[in-house]
């Protein structure tokens, strides 16, 4: 299971080069990506491993806005599960959560 994680992780990095990715997503392709950000962060918050912990391997070529987009992504996903724990004894089950970012994402994107 890690290994496969990390591999994906490692795909999501792993874009063709573009002058930005992020800027070039369709909504569609951008909360899908927020949303697989999100859910990485939700497998090593369920971890206990704080959001310090997590080491992104970058390939070089991205753009400023491209790791800010990444990091804030996942700043936000703690920020949110952090709130969520704090008021619930449970976490959402990772697949509500990575649903529920991503169609958070498309409506906010529509609107």
């Amino acid at each position: 299971m890690k290994k496969s994680f990390l591999l994906a992780c490692t795909f999501l990095l792993a874009w063709p080069a573009y002058a930005d990715r992020i800027s070039r997503m369709s909504p569609t392709e951008l909360c899908t990506y927020t949303a697989q950000l999100q859910v990485a962060a939700y497998y090593y918050f369920e971890q206990g491993r704080p959001r310090q912990e997590i080491v992104l391997h970058w390939h070089g070529d991205e753009t400023q806005n491209e790791v800010d987009f990444v990091n804030k992504t996942i700043a936000d996903a703690y920020a949110w599960l952090e709130a969520w724990k704090s008021s619930s004894n449970d976490l959402l089950p990772v697949t509500s959560f990575g649903d529920m970012v991503y169609q958070s994402c498309m409506k906010r994107l529509e609107s």
